[in-house]
């Protein structure tokens, strides 16, 4: 077992993008895996839906995960499971933090159904990250699947990027009405070396 790690984000100007069940940088996850989002503050984000056709979409905060899939956010069941994933960690600067802040804010203050292709997890998270100005389009290039749209930021992306994978879980610091707001530990039990990149497909070295 490796020793956990901690990713830190409180201050601000740290974001990340999470593909689940993506085993590493350059692994596809199967079936496509799930998207989620960390915010400046390590608050866990996500869009899902509710599982009929028609779904209403929900933004998903640290309860909803917490009640519905414990496996994206608690460490010992994401090892049970199990449940890799892969996330890149960007530092984008506050002002990008806060619109990728946002545009999560908006989504779940105004959800626009869910569908498995066009409009599910992965379409949302393209659309903070481009309210953010990590990618140059707001849609996910080709297919709006999870593993995609980790493409597209790492190849085609405006920011630098490190990646890591392996066991996530978060803990809140504090208790509040809103846990998109609240401040997060971000802990991570690596199971492969990260990888940094710069913008545009720069880098891709293993640290």
């Amino acid at each position: 077992m490796a020793t956990a790690i901690t990713l830190s984000f409180i201050g601000g100007s740290k974001i990340g993008y999470v593909v689940r069940y993506k085993p590493s940088h350059t692994e596809s996850p199967p079936d496509g895996g799930h998207s989620d989002c960390i915010l400046p503050t390590g608050a866990p984000v996500g869009y899902f839906g509710s599982g009929v056709v028609g779904a209403r979409g929900v933004v998903f905060a640290y309860s909803h995960f917490r009640a519905s899939r414990p496996a994206y956010v608690n460490m010992t069941d994401a090892r049970s499971t199990p449940c890799l994933s892969t996330i890149l960690v960007m530092d984008v600067g506050p002002a990008r933090a806060r619109a990728f802040r946002d545009a999560w804010l908006a989504m779940r203050a105004k959800t626009d159904g869910f569908t498995i292709m066009g409009n599910n997890c992965a379409t949302h998270a393209s659309r903070a990250c481009y309210a953010a100005g990590i990618i140059r389009t707001a849609e996910v290039s080709g297919v709006d699947t999870p593993n995609n749209l980790y493409e597209q930021i790492v190849d085609d992306g405006l920011v630098g990027w490190r990646s890591y994978s392996g066991y996530l879980g978060f803990a809140p610091l504090a208790s509040g009405t809103d846990e998109l707001l609240l401040d997060f530990t971000v802990t991570l039990e690596p199971t492969v070396i990260a990888t940094v990149g710069g913008p545009g497909g720069g880098g891709g070295s293993s640290s």
